[in-house]
């Protein structure tokens, strides 16, 4: 195989025309071709991206799906498995007025982070389930807060109770205390209002709670996690319809506004499937104004429930790759076990795992002859072809390998802005001062907060963290 930028032909036959001339970009010095090492096959595990797992689901007293885990299985398998989604009852942490227990977590994380997940938040305050009628604290009806009891249901707090907003406050300054700066949290998302912590209050009281309750509980979540990604769900803004357009925006515009990102769950639902299109999504128009400032999540149903039953909405899986795609998604996950997914999806798993989020592709490079003096400028053109872009900062770092010597160089060049189909031409100056003359590696690297980011080029040119792009003499002066 050629070595990238070894045998580029620098003095191709003249162009039957001079604009086709100055056109021809190997006519460049130094211009390296790289398609011929793009790899668009292997399933590139990258951080900030990726499948998630719903690992507590509907409240940590329910044990699906987490239940069916062996001991030392981990999942690893799966293609592209970024972090656990926790989404867990108020009740579950605090135990008793201002009495905390958070062990259940702590055993989670500790455990999973240990095998390079991550994990996503979500305290939620109704489950709309008989045998978890006190998914809010008892104590606080005890006290006597506002509540509903749902038909065949359970118990529902009232959202706009002084009481109610009073504790829930205390409760998330407890939790943004122990895990607002924990580098193992992806994101929080804000599940206080509503059904299951969607947003909506169906199979609840029904009620269209008031436009400042919404953006109250919205608020205390981003205050209590100012380092953290926060999300809200589409339920937020699109249950809201019946009060008129205004409030949906003025929800969307707060959230905007604020640098929040937007999840949807329960795609491929046979109501959704009916009324929507073809991605089955409500909203897509707000994922479209929030992917600009921060990640988007998609869930869809309880893969049981889809998956055989509605397979016509499910349509092998092209409904969520479709879905994925205009919603510009960076996270996507699911209610169900992994491995069962993994035996039916497998390849629909592998082929979002690399779209989910950025994905790098490299197709050239311009190296020109190097000198050992602090002034050598190299250019690498990168190309996204996943669906989002990349929201944590990602360094242009270069490698440069000789028999004699061997020097890191990180630039002040950050790709991370790249958005989806965009490719642009990133420049850096090199400086190689100290290096003796001789041959040398030239290799390109992205590190995201010291963790290398894989790139869709062959292992044939990977040299550790780095791809070795050229060879080149650098000269002594």
């Amino acid at each position: 195989m050629r070595f990238p930028g070894q045998s580029i032909n620098t003095n191709p036959q003249p162009s039957q025309t001079m604009c086709g001339y100055f056109d021809d970009v190997r006519r460049v010095n130094g211009f390296i071709d790289l398609r011929p090492f793009e790899d668009d096959k292997t399933v590139l595990k990258n951080p900030h991206k990726g499948w998630y797992w719903h690992f507590i689901d509907n409240g940590y007293r329910h044990g699906a799906y987490r239940d069916r885990v062996k001991p030392g299985e981990y999942m690893e398998e799966f293609p592209g498995m970024n972090h656990l989604y926790l989404r867990f009852d108020w009740s579950d942490a605090e135990v008793e007025e201002d009495k905390y227990d958070f062990k259940f977590l702590d055993d989670i994380i500790e455990e999973w982070s240990a095998h390079g997940y991550k994990f996503a938040l979500n305290v939620v305050c109704y489950e709309s389930a008989p045998d978890m009628e006190f998914a809010t604290p008892k104590y606080l009806f005890e006290k006597g807060m506002r509540c509903y009891e749902v038909k065949d249901r359970s118990i529902q707090p009232d959202y706009s109770d002084p009481y109610f907003l009073e504790r829930l406050e205390k409760f998330l300054s407890v939790v943004g205390e122990k895990y607002g700066h924990d580098d193992r949290i992806e994101y929080v998302i804000v599940g206080t209002y509503g059904t299951w912590g969607e947003g909506h209050t169906v199979e609840g009281d029904g009620t269209i709670y008031p436009l400042e309750t919404v953006l109250k509980h919205i608020a205390l979540n981003i205050k209590y996690f100012p380092d953290k990604f926060v999300m809200i769900n589409d339920d937020h803004i699109v249950s809201r319809i019946a009060n008129g357009a205004e409030e949906c925006q003025a929800v969307l515009d707060y959230a905007y506004e604020r640098g929040l990102g937007v999840q949807d769950d329960s795609i491929c639902c046979d109501y959704y499937s009916v009324v929507n299109g073809y991605d089955t999504m409500r909203a897509n128009w707000a994922f479209k104004k929030l992917y600009v400032n921060a990640p988007t999540s998609i869930e869809f149903a309880h893969y049981s429930y889809i998956h055989p039953t509605f397979d016509h909405f499910y349509r092998n899986g092209l409904t969520i790759v479709e879905c994925f795609k205009n919603s510009h998604a960076t996270y996507a996950g699911f209610h169900g076990y992994p491995e069962l997914f993994l035996k039916s999806d497998k390849y629909l798993a592998e082929y979002c795992a690399n779209r989910l989020g950025y994905w790098y592709f490299v197709p050239s490079a311009v190296v020109p002859e190097l000198t050992a003096t602090a002034h050598n400028i190299v250019s690498v053109t990168f190309e996204n072809k996943g669906w989002s872009k990349a929201y944590h900062k990602h360094k242009l770092v270069f490698n440069v390998k000789g028999e004699k010597a061997e020097k890191t160089l990180e630039t002040d060049v950050y790709i991370n802005g790249l958005d989806t189909d965009e490719k642009k031409e990133y420049r850096a100056n090199l400086d190689l001062r100290d290096l003796p003359e001789g041959e040398y590696e030239i290799s390109v690297g992205v590190f995201c907060e010291g963790v290398p980011v894989k790139l869709a080029l062959k292992e044939d040119i990977k040299n550790g963290d780095f791809y070795t792009i050229a060879k080149r003499k650098v000269k002594a002066v």
